[in-house]
């Protein structure tokens, strides 16, 4: 019996394999960290646009001439271009970053998101 004791406490002890563990677990968490990364630019890139579009939908069925206060400071654009018959189509942009989550990605996401809608009034 205290053989046993002595083969499981050397078991727990012992660190062999503990170097190995640790090559493999550097690229796991990079390679996680990375379609983590693709997996959150996807996301924010169509929750962006999404924002943006039903902002710019929203400006044309309520018809002012000016977003709200709280839109207004996420730097939203608006231009309005007038239509030989009457109207105008109201064109948005606005520029959207996402937060790097990983330290293989250099720079910060930057991308620009445009919506358009047609003001009928």
């Amino acid at each position: 019996m205290e053989k046993l004791g002595k083969r499981i406490s050397s078991a727990f002890i012992s660190e062999t394999g503990t170097v190995e563990s640790a090559l493999v677990l550097i690229p796991t968490v990079l390679l996680f960290l990375s379609v983590l990364q693709i997996a959150a630019s996807v996301l924010g890139r169509g929750v962006a646009v999404n924002s943006l579009q039903g902002e710019v939908s929203r400006e044309a069925l309520l018809g002012s001439n000016q977003l709200s206060q709280s839109t207004d400071s996420l730097g939203t654009n608006l231009h309005r271009i007038q239509l030989p018959g009457g109207g105008t189509i109201i064109v948005g942009s606005r520029e959207t970053s996402i937060p790097r989550l990983t330290p293989l990605i250099i720079s910060q996401d930057k991308f620009l998101t445009s919506g358009i809608a047609i003001d009928e009034n």
